[in-house]
């Protein structure tokens, strides 16, 4: 009852205002007037109410897992609608902060709107207002329509060779020490001897040709990687804390899709405000999109304890799940003596050890100047890059992200 005076109210008072006119003056136009306006509000109002509770509205999303800053489409439909309805229905399409719209359109009850994502991260869209007005306009209903649709935004991909990533085999395809990662089942051609080992060999293409000719094989799945993304930091970054996220989740989106299309196997995990992890190690395009979507929702924090070793306690706790001789891509924040000790002595388990740094000041925001440029902590910059020496005559590749101006011309892009 509320809600009918609530919609009918203005149409009633009018009515009963016309027929104490009409009592009063006894003139006819104002009793058609009362009794048009009561006909009117008796007829309109349980139409507009059912019309309003009856409509269904079905939103849905071109790619519900999308890469920052792509295009994207919402769509919303709305079903229910009465047949040669005389309402006036409208949909106003409400989206989350971050969320850009591009442009809208509408063709009968089908709301088209283009948009992009600036922040990564899992939003509702699909919500909105619906608004029933009769032809009048005398009396409308509007009801706030919730999202339905569950949006995930994962951070920009890139090539690691732009990110300065140091390329590892098998990753880079060169030989190594441990079984090749290729499949000799699948041979995919051959080509010219160049101090290969002397079992790939093709010695009957070699006889037919007069030179010595190599086997090719298929790239196989046997190494996997393991990504290690390292959200705790011990002290707060030189910027936000979610221009840092988005950095080192880059790095590790990059990572992930690098790994999926050279048809190896990976697994993701994040150590941060939740500790959050791939189901297994997978080359298939969902487990890519699970990864995605543990990076979209990855956040960071602070732990100032001097004692803290978040990632080290993490490695030797799963030691036994993690697959033998597989590749480990380390993506930190920063890395003292005392931790590269001990990964190294970690190093048995993992074929290849790959460390990725952000370390403190060393690097530009979006658009900030062009080097040279002021460094917080040179010191700490002038024993990484010595250490990297050390480090990769021991197999393992030390990264340091943000040298120069890497990350700002990223951003430009």
């Amino acid at each position: 009852m509320k809600r009918l005076f609530r919609v009918a109210g203005r149409s009633i008072v009018m009515s009963l205002l016309a027929l104490l006119s009409w009592s009063i003056l006894g003139t006819r136009p104002l009793f058609y007037l009362a009794v048009f306006l009561t006909t009117y509000t008796g007829v309109m109002v349980p139409l507009v109410l059912k019309a309003s509770d009856s409509i269904a509205v079905m939103a849905h999303v071109q790619h519900s897992v999308v890469q920052m800053k792509s295009q994207n489409v919402l769509t919303v439909v709305l079903e229910g609608i009465p047949r040669r309805s005389p309402l006036s229905i409208r949909f106003q399409t409400l989206l989350p902060e971050y969320v850009i719209p591009d442009g809208s359109s509408s063709h009968e009850q089908t709301y088209t709107t283009q948009f992009h994502v600036n922040r990564r991260g899992v939003y509702e869209v699909g919500g909105g207002m619906l608004t029933v007005t009769d032809p009048l306009r005398l009396f409308n209903v509007s009801k706030r329509v919730p999202p339905g649709v569950q949006l995930t935004v994962f951070p920009p991909v890139l090539p690691l060779e732009k990110l300065r990533i140091s390329l590892t085999s098998p990753l880079d395809g060169q030989r190594v020490k441990f079984a090749p990662n290729y499949d000799v089942s699948q041979l995919a051609g051959v080509r010219p001897y160049q101090n290969d080992s002397m079992n790939r060999i093709h010695w009957k293409m070699s006889a037919h040709g007069g030179e010595l000719m190599v086997k090719e094989f298929s790239p196989s799945a046997s190494k996997t990687v393991v990504v290690l993304l390292n959200l705790t930091l011990r002290r707060e970054p030189s910027f936000t804390m979610e221009t840092f996220e988005d950095y080192m989740t880059m790095v590790g989106a990059s990572i992930l899709q690098y790994a999926y299309e050279h048809n190896l196997p990976f697994g993701l995990t994040v150590l941060g405000r939740q500790t959050l992890s791939t189901d297994g190690f997978s080359k298939d395009p969902t487990h890519l999109f699970a990864g995605y979507r543990l990076l979209a929702q990855a956040r960071g924090q602070i732990d100032k304890r001097p004692a803290s070793t978040v990632f080290l306690d993490y490695l030797r706790q799963e030691r036994l799940r993690i697959p033998a001789r597989s590749q480990l891509f380390l993506i930190q924040h920063e890395l003292s003596e005392e931790e590269v000790g001990a990964l190294l002595r970690m190093q048995a388990q993992f074929s290849r050890i790959s460390i990725v740094l952000f370390p403190y000041g060393s690097f530009l925001l979006y658009g900030e100047r062009e080097v040279p440029y002021f460094m917080p902590d040179v010191e700490q910059i002038a024993r990484l890059k010595k250490m990297q020496k050390i480090l990769r005559d021991a197999s393992v590749d030390l990264s340091i992200i943000g040298l120069n101006d890497t990350l700002a011309a990223l951003g430009a892009t």
